[in-house]
């Protein structure tokens, strides 16, 4: 029976070498099977050993469905593609698929006016499809195409917009409520991480003509 403890350690070696989270925590799932089987075979059972390697085993084994779930493939509908393509390309497909939980879809109509200056702004938005120009004092200085944000440096700062956003012809929106979305990125470092690099290329390229 002693082999049965050489096998484990054997496996919990090579768990410490794979790079792969979810292969580390199925070797030593089969190693804390190999113990557990070992624990039980003994003459007198050693019951606070098998109550301590079930523990470990439960925590494992759930991380593990955790792990196969976030892995899954993600398919996203036609027009949540193109916004991915558009707009979110540096995110993975699983965190936009977060993104995607908050988000609205509004159509908005020619001319009408999304952003007012020096209004509150309560939500982030995204040019899904059609066009919108920037314009500060009724002079147009920026044109909006799809993929680009709109709201987005009233979202950073929290401060009201200092410009006016409006359509120039009938256009679909992609907004998140301000809040939702704030609380979402607390809680995740690398998504938060993510869509900071992705409205910062935006406002970047915004820039670049009056450069």
């Amino acid at each position: 029976m002693i082999v049965l403890i050489h096998i484990a350690n054997v496996l919990f070696v090579f768990s410490y070498l794979v790079k792969d989270i979810l292969w580390l925590r199925v070797l030593t799932v089969v190693a804390g099977l190999t113990l557990l089987s070992y624990y039980l075979l003994q003459p007198m059972p050693l019951w606070a050993a098998i109550g301590w390697n079930i523990l470990f085993l439960s925590i494992n084994l759930w991380q593990v469905k955790v792990l196969l779930l976030e892995r899954r493939p993600v398919r996203f509908e036609p027009h949540e593609q193109r916004l991915y393509q558009l707009a979110f390309r540096a995110l993975t497909p699983r965190e936009f698929a977060k993104l995607l939980a908050l988000s609205r879809w509004e159509t908005i109509a020619d001319g009408e006016r999304v952003v007012r200056r020096g209004e509150d702004l309560d939500k982030l938005m995204v040019l899904a499809s059609g066009r919108a120009c920037v314009e500060v004092d009724g002079r147009s200085v920026v044109e909006l195409k799809p993929g680009q944000f709109v709201g987005e440096m009233s979202f950073l700062t929290g401060e009201h917009p200092n410009a006016d956003v409006v359509t120039l012809e009938a256009s679909r929106v992609v907004s998140w409520p301000t809040q939702a979305l704030r609380a979402v990125l607390e809680g995740n470092a690398e998504l938060r991480a993510a869509v900071q690099m992705v409205i910062g290329s935006d406002l970047a390229m915004k820039l670049k003509p009056a450069a």
